[in-house]
């Protein structure tokens, strides 16, 4: 072979390695781009997940309403019914040790939260109307993230007699941040089919 063939052979033995090692150098960059690609996919996903915990939940107060009325249908609980000669005034409820008597508001009674990030303020035994204009007892508000195992609301109706309202209420945050509520209530010892802290009785 000729100094011609040989340098011939040279140069194109040196072109298809300089031209491996850039092929090579591209498949790296090339590698390096769809791990970068793939990592910024996924960290929308990843802060979605995290950041649900930024959401606000409001958590609903327990509110006991207790309504009364005699055999006819007629509402015990209205100052303006004197002729029933049952006395409201006489009505106590006794909470985790405490007596509380009847306090006439005469508003109506809340049983969901206006606000955003609800704190539950606590108001007692208190006399006031629905939205319809009917007369209850409303008894809190207590906080619905607080757990209570089957806490007792006795209702003294001053008259010898009471009715119990058993209260359980079990409260947890889920793992996507979303809350969990078992919120159950007995009257007189028999669970109730509703978890709406609505209460009649007939005297």
């Amino acid at each position: 072979m000729s100094l011609q063939g040989i340098y011939m052979c040279d140069f194109a033995g040196k072109m298809f390695s300089d031209s491996a090692k850039s092929a090579h150098g591209n498949m790296k960059r090339i590698l390096y781009m769809f791990v970068v690609t793939a990592l910024a996919a996924m960290l929308p996903v990843s802060c979605s997940v995290i950041g649900s915990n930024d959401v606000i939940y409001d958590i609903a107060p327990i509110v006991p309403m207790i309504y009364l009325s005699d055999e006819d249908g007629n509402n015990l609980l209205d100052p303006d019914n004197v002729t029933s000669g049952f006395d409201v005034t006489l009505i106590t409820a006794e909470f985790e040790g405490k007596t509380y008597s009847v306090v006439e508001s005469g508003e109506h009674a809340e049983v969901q939260p206006e606000t955003r990030a609800y704190f539950p303020i606590f108001s007692g035994l208190r006399l006031c109307t629905d939205s319809y204009g009917k007369w209850l007892l409303s008894f809190g508000e207590l906080d619905g993230q607080e757990d209570m195992d089957n806490e007792d609301l006795v209702i003294s109706w001053g008259d010898g007699t009471s009715s119990t309202i058993t209260i359980f209420n079990r409260f947890r945050w889920k793992a996507n941040g979303a809350p969990s509520i078992t919120r159950r209530f007995y009257v007189d010892g028999k669970r109730q089919d509703s978890d709406i802290a609505t209460f009649r009785f007939v005297k």
